[in-house]
C-alpha cells in the first residue's frame, strides 16, 4: 500500500509495510549526530528504491548513554561489536524458534508419546493420564493474565529467558518419578497359564491399600512438572510474540509468527519421532541386560524418561543468548512510529487505554475494554474451540492409530510424528506467507480462517478409517461357535483362576486370539517355540479337536492384514495442515484488533480463555471418552487400572461427532467476529487497493 504526496508527487511510504527489511544496526547507528545529512521529506527514511522495492532502515537517533545500553545485546557492561550482529529481529526469531521447538518437543511431544507407556508404568486410566496435559494449561492460563499485564512495559527478553529456566525445571521433575521408583516388573514371575484357585486366592489377599495406590501417586509428580512447563510455555507465546511484533513491521508479523509456531509444532513431530524409537529400549535399560518382552507386547513400557532429561539440558542452552538482548530491539521504536492502526472502532479513546496498567486495580477496566472488542472476543472464542479439539487429539493420537490399526506404540509415535511435521509446520508457515504476501488485513485473515476451517471441518471424517478389531474369544465372539459373548470368564477356563492383570493374547490355529494361556484354558507350560498346549477353550471352540493334546494357540496376536492405515495418514495430514493455516492469521487479528498498549494482556487473556474453556479440558474429554470404549480393563486387587482392549467403531464415532461438532462452533465464532468487527474510520487518503484474482481484503468476488 502506498500514497502519492499531493506536494511532491513522489513516493513516499505510508506505512511501515513498505518496509521490506529491517537491518540490524551496528555500533555506529548508535552514536550521536548533529544532523542528518538528508533533508525534506525524503529525510523520512534512510533507503533506496530497487526494482521498485523500498528498502528501509531507522535513521540514526539521539540516545542517551542508558537508552543506548536498554537495546545493546550484553551480559551486564560487556557488549561487544561482535554480539551487535545478533541484535536484529531474525537472530531473535531464530532463538525463539529454537525455544518453540524444545517446548513443542517436550509438551505436546514427548509426553504425548509416553502416554500409554505412563499409563502402563504407572497403573493410570486415560481419563487421569490426561490430566498430566491439562495441568500445563491450567497453569499456562491462569499465570497467563498476570505475566502478560505486566509483561507489557518490562524487559521482555529476559522475562522469555527466565521461562526456559522454568522450562528446564519442569523437564526434570517431569523425569523425577523413573528415579524414585524400582525396576518395572511386567509379570514375569506371575503364571500365565491355568493356576490352581488356592494360589490364585493368596495372591489376592496380599494386596494392600498401599499396594495399590503406590504407583499411582506419582502422578502428582508429573502435575508439578506440568505446572513449571506452564509457566514457561506461556511466557514464551505471550510475551515472545509481542517481543516479535514490537520489532518487525505489520505486514512482516504473520510472517515470523507463522515460523516461530512452526517450529512449535516442528518440536512436537521430533518428540513423535525421537520419543517413539526411544520407547523401543526398554524402561530400565541401564539395568536389565535382557527381557523375554518385546516392543509389540502389551506389557512392554520403553524409555519415556530419556527426553525429558535431555529437554531439561537443551533449555539451559537456549536460556544463554536469549538472556544478553536489552529490553527491546533496535527495531522496535521504528515499528512503533511508522505503524499504521487497525484497532476496532468502539469509540474507546487511545488515551484512557494507554493510561492503563500502571497498577494492578487497572486490571478489571482494561479486562473489560477487551470484552467490549467483538473481533477479539470471537477469536478467543474460536481458538477456545480449536484448542479443545486439537489438544485432545495431540495427547492421544499416537493412542488412536496404535488401536485403530493395531500398531506397536513406538511405531505408532513415530508416524504421528511424520504427519505432524509436515501438517501442523507447514500448514502455520503456508498461513503467514498467505497473509504477508496477499497484504492481508484484519477482514481478510478472518475469511481465510472461515474458508480453511471449513475445509478441515470435512476432512476431519477421516476418523472413520480404521481396521476390524480382531476375533478375541469373550470379547467380540463367544468360546464357542455361534455361542453369544458372555465375558472373559466361560466354561472351559472357570477353574483356572484367570485375571486381567496382565495381557499376554494368544492366538489358535483358528484365528482366533484369547487375552492370555490362562484364557484360554492352556494348562501346558509355554514351550521353546512360544506355544501352549491342552487348551481347553480351543478345543471347546473347534469341536474338531479329538485330544486335548492336539489344541494348542501361540504367543502373540493373530495376525491380520489391513492396509487401512495407508489410506487414514494421508488425509490426516491434509486435515492437519488445513487446521493450522489458522493459527498466524488468528494471532495477528488479536494484535491488529485492539490497542498497542493492550496487545500483550490481550494474548493473556485469550490464553486464559482458550487453555481454561479450551485445552484444559479437552485432554480430559477425550480419555473420558477413549475409557468409555474399553472392552477390557487391566484390575489389580479388585480396582482398575489402564485399560487393554478398545472398541474400534466406538472410538471412531466418537472422535468424529466430538471434532465435528468443536470444527462447527469454531467456524462460527469466526464469521461472527468478521461480521462486527468495525476498522477505524480514519482511512488514509489515496489508498490503492490490490485485487488480483486470489485477494482477501476486498469483495469475496476476488476469491
Amino acid at each position: 500500500m502506498a500514497l502519492n504526496s499531493p506536494h511532491t508527487g513522489k513516493r513516499t511510504p505510508s506505512s511501515v509495510d513498505d518496509v521490506e527489511e529491517l537491518l540490524p544496526l551496528t555500533e555506529s547507528d548508535f552514536e550521536v549526530m548533529s544532523e542528518t545529512e538528508s533533508s525534506g521529506k525524503d529525510a523520512i527514511v534512510n533507503g533506496d528504491i530497487r526494482n521498485g522495492k523500498m528498502s528501509v532502515k531507522p535513521l540514526p537517533m539521539k540516545m542517551d548513554e542508558e537508552s543506548t545500553k536498554d537495546i545493546k545485546c550484553g551480559y551486564g557492561p560487556y557488549s561487544p561489536n561482535c554480539m551487535q550482529k545478533f541484535n536484529n529481529p531474525k537472530a531473535l526469531l531464530f532463538f525463539l524458534s529454537c525455544f518453540c521447538m524444545l517446548q513443542g518437543f517436550v509438551v505436546n511431544g514427548i509426553n504425548n508419546v509416553n502416554t500409554t507407556s505412563v499409563e502402563r508404568r504407572f497403573e493410570l486410566p486415560s481419563s487421569r493420564v490426561g490430566s498430566i496435559s491439562s495441568a500445563y494449561d491450567i497453569s499456562a492460563g491462569i499465570l497467563g493474565v498476570i505475566i502478560s499485564y505486566f509483561g507489557s512495559g518490562k524487559n521482555k527478553p529476559r522475562m522469555v529467558a527466565s521461562a526456559c529456566l522454568f522450562m528446564s525445571l519442569g523437564s526434570f521433575i517431569m523425569a523425577l518419578p523413573h528415579f524414585i521408583t524400582g525396576l518395572y516388573e511386567y509379570g514375569q514371575n506371575v503364571a500365565e497359564s491355568c493356576r490352581d484357585p488356592a494360589t490364585a486366592a493368596l495372591s489376592e489377599n496380599s494386596c494392600s491399600a498401599d499396594a495399590e495406590n503406590y504407583l499411582q501417586h506419582f502422578l502428582y509428580v508429573f502435575l508439578l512438572g506440568q505446572v513449571m512447563h506452564g509457566v514457561g510455555g506461556t511466557t514464551l507465546y505471550i510475551v515472545g510474540v509481542a517481543l516479535v511484533d514490537d520489532s518487525v513491521p505489520s505486514s512482516a508479523s504473520p510472517l515470523y509468527v507463522g515460523i516461530m509456531y512452526s517450529f512449535s509444532t516442528l518440536g512436537p513431530a521430533l518428540g513423535y519421532v525421537i520419543g517413539g524409537q526411544l520407547l523401543n529400549l526398554y524402561v530400565d535399560f541401564y539395568e536389565v541386560e535382557s527381557v523375554s518382552i518385546t516392543p509389540n507386547d502389551p506389557r512392554w513400557v520403553g524409555a519415556w524418561w530419556v527426553g525429558f532429561v535431555v529437554a531439561s539440558l537443551l533449555f539451559l542452552v537456549v536460556s544463554i543468548p536469549l538472556f544478553g538482548y536489552g529490553k527491546e530491539l533496535p527495531t522496535a521504536q521504528h515499528v512503533r512510529e511508522t505503524r499504521v492502526t487497525e484497532t476496532h472502532n468502539d469509540n474507546t479513546t487511545g488515551k484512557a487505554v494507554k493510561e492503563l496498567g500502571a497498577s494492578i486495580k487497572d486490571m478489571p477496566r482494561s479486562f473489560w475494554i477487551l470484552m467490549k472488542n467483538p473481533a477479539f472476543l470471537f477469536i478467543s472464542l474460536a481458538g477456545t474451540f480449536e484448542g479443545f479439539s486439537t489438544s485432545g487429539m495431540a495427547t492421544f493420537l499416537p493412542k488412536l492409530i496404535q488401536n485403530q490399526f493395531g500398531t506397536s506404540a513406538a511405531w505408532a509415535a513415530i508416524l504421528s510424528g511424520l504427519i505432524a511435521v509436515p501438517g501442523a509446520a507447514g500448514g502455520q508457515f503456508v498461513g503467514g506467507i498467505i497473509c504477508k504476501k496477499m497484504k492481508l488485513k484484519v477482514k481478510g485473515m478472518l475469511r481465510l480462517n472461515v474458508i480453511v476451517c471449513i475445509i478441515a471441518l470435512l476432512l476431519d471424517a477421516v476418523v472413520w478409517v480404521r481396521c476390524d478389531l480382531e476375533d478375541i474369544a469373550g470379547v467380540t465372539v463367544g468360546y464357542n461357535q455361534g455361542e453369544d459373548v458372555d465375558g472373559l470368564i466361560s466354561a472351559c477356563n472357570n477353574n483356572c483362576s484367570c485375571s486381567t492383570a496382565l495381557y499376554e493374547p494368544v492366538c489358535s490355529e483358528h484365528n482366533v486370539q484369547y487375552f492370555s494361556p490362562c484364557h484360554a484354558g492352556c494348562s501346558g507350560k509355554a514351550r521353546d517355540d512360544g506355544t501352549y498346549s491342552n487348551c481347553s477353550c480351543v478345543a471347546a471352540f473347534n469341536h474338531s479337536v479329538s485330544h486335548l493334546s492336539q489344541s494348542t494357540v501361540r504367543k502373540g496376536k493373530c495376525n491380520s492384514e489391513c492396509f487401512k492405515m495407508y489410506i487414514f495418514l494421508p488425509i490426516l495430514l491434509l486435515s492437519i495442515f488445513f487446521r493450522f493455516i489458522e493459527s498466524p492469521p488468528s494471532v495477528a487479528v488479536t494484535l491488529r484488533c485492539i490497542h498497542d498498549s493492550q496487545r500483550t494482556f490481550a494474548l493473556g487473556i485469550q490464553w486464559f480463555i482458550a487453555r481454561l474453556l479450551g485445552m484444559v479440558p479437552g485432554p480430559i474429554f477425550f480419555g473420558a471418552i477413549i475409557d468409555g470404549t474399553c472392552l477390557v480393563w487391566q484390575e489389580k486387587c479388585k480396582e482398575r487400572a489402564s485399560c487393554w482392549i478398545y472398541d474400534n467403531e466406538a472410538l471412531s464415532r466418537n472422535f468424529f461427532v466430538i471434532l465435528v461438532c468443536v470444527k462447527t462452533l469454531a467456524a462460527i465464532m469466526f464469521i461472527l467476529a468478521y461480521k462486527f468487527y468495525n476498522p477505524p474510520a480514519d482511512k488514509l487518503p489515496n489508498e490503492i487497493t490490490w485485487c488480483p484474482s486470489l485477494n482477501l481484503n476486498t469483495f469475496p468476488i476476488c476469491l
